[in-house]
């Protein structure tokens, strides 16, 4: 039975051409990427009965499969498409009917010091979104999107990708052009990886949630403080910005809030919103258009990133840092902190997404330690939904940013 697993038995690297310039220079020129060495023209992933867990490991251009069954980490298995450089695979999305993983990769800007906050957002190269086999992660497609992609989603008839892009020096360096400041949502199609659309929306995007319907895409705009709300229905997609403060920031480039990540109730009706310059976690009505302002967190103890709600919309969990923690509070006004639970270095350290998995478990993803820390591979950890006791610990890639899960005979339309 086909299944995710590495193979070495051949260079990663193609060396296409060697060609010697004159002063003794030389000019090496790589064949892109495709993993196939890992490879073995599978058509279908194995998935434990348990389910599967996919999870991107930004600074090590791969992806590590978590066996939920076993407990046990597949790979890492390479996904990047540039040798030599850093790829930056940080969200993902499955395809069951397809057998694909797609993801964005974003690439550093090569003057900055290493760490993947500080690179992420100040690219001057175009990204590319990826399509791959989930089965062995062979290439199946791939094209240019902008700088510094950010969040991605997948829509649920599987047709259409859409990109954000995190793009701070589009930001800092068209300060005199406000509407050359606006990142583009890139459109793509799922299919043929042939971009279709690209539509200004506002500054440095990042967090993405579609409506179960597919017809509106909400986005965290981090620049403008504010909450995009994209309405996909027409030929050219339309842009609402709803403010967090009722007005836009004095200046993009130093936003108040700074929204970052979103979640959405399972009702669509509240878009959770993480900001991670204020620390303010805050909730959008998608019914009134307008910020709930009943509805405001001040006093978390860390910043918060992608949060979950329960399956009944009472409750939620928010992963924070700063303070490594993981928080469960109400999610109806006043906003009450129900329980917290602290991590050690040696379990979690920067947590950054929270996502219930197939097995009913939360899993927990820790980005790990880098840039002037002693660097440590990241974490994923299986919580035990009612206690947030630790149940499991995978040790993944470095720098893991999110997590999708595969059940066995899932199904889709392609």
């Amino acid at each position: 039975m086909p299944r995710l697993i590495a193979r070495t038995t051949r260079a990663a690297l193609g060396l296409a051409a060697l060609a010697l310039a004159g002063c003794g220079e030389t000019n090496v020129v790589y064949a892109p990427l495709d993993a196939s060495p890992w490879g073995s023209g599978c058509t279908q992933l194995a998935v434990p009965d348990a389910g599967l867990g996919l999870v991107t490991n930004s600074l090590m251009n791969s992806i590590s499969a978590l066996d939920l069954e076993r407990g046990e980490v597949r790979g890492p298995y390479p996904v990047g498409v540039t040798p030599l450089a850093e790829n930056g695979p940080h969200h993902l999305a499955y395809d069951p009917g397809r057998g694909a993983v797609f993801m964005p990769l974003s690439f550093p800007a090569p003057a900055l010091a290493p760490g993947p906050h500080a690179e992420h957002g100040a690219a001057s190269v175009p990204g590319v979104l990826v399509k791959r086999a989930a089965c062995d992660m062979r290439l199946l497609g791939r094209v240019d999107v902008d700088p510094n992609p950010g969040d991605m989603v997948l829509s649920p008839d599987r047709r259409w990708l859409y990109v954000s892009h995190f793009d701070l020096r589009r930001a800092l360096e068209n300060a005199n052009d406000p509407p050359r400041q606006r990142s583009n949502l890139v459109i793509v199609n799922a299919e043929t990886m042939e971009r279709v659309r690209s539509v200004p929306v506002c500054v440095a995007a990042h967090g993405m949630v579609l409506s179960a319907d597919g017809n509106t895409l909400f986005m965290a705009c981090y620049g403008d403080d504010a909450v995009g709300v994209v309405d996909l229905r027409p030929a050219v997609p339309t842009v609402r910005l709803v403010y967090i403060t009722g007005q836009p920031p004095a200046r993009v480039t130093s936003p108040t809030h700074g929204p970052y990540s979103l979640g959405l109730s399972p009702d669509g009706e509240t878009l959770w919103v993480g900001c991670t310059v204020s620390g303010a976690l805050l909730a959008y009505n998608t019914v009134t258009g307008q910020i709930d302002q009943e509805r405001v967190t001040r006093r978390l103890a860390g910043k918060p990133f992608f949060p979950e709600v329960s399956r009944d919309g009472a409750t939620l969990l928010v992963p924070t840092q700063g303070r490594d923690e993981l928080v469960r509070m109400t999610a109806r006004a006043p906003l009450t902190i129900l329980q917290r639970v602290s991590f050690t270095r040696d379990e979690c350290v920067q947590p950054h997404q929270v996502a219930r998995g197939p097995d009913g478990l939360e899993y927990l993803v820790c980005e790990g330690a880098y840039g002037g820390q002693t660097p440590s591979p990241g974490t994923v950890l299986a919580l035990d939904p009612d206690t947030l006791a630790i149940r499991r610990r995978y040790t993944v890639g470095y720098y893991p940013d999110a997590i999708v899960f595969a059940t066995p005979g899932q199904r889709g339309a392609p």
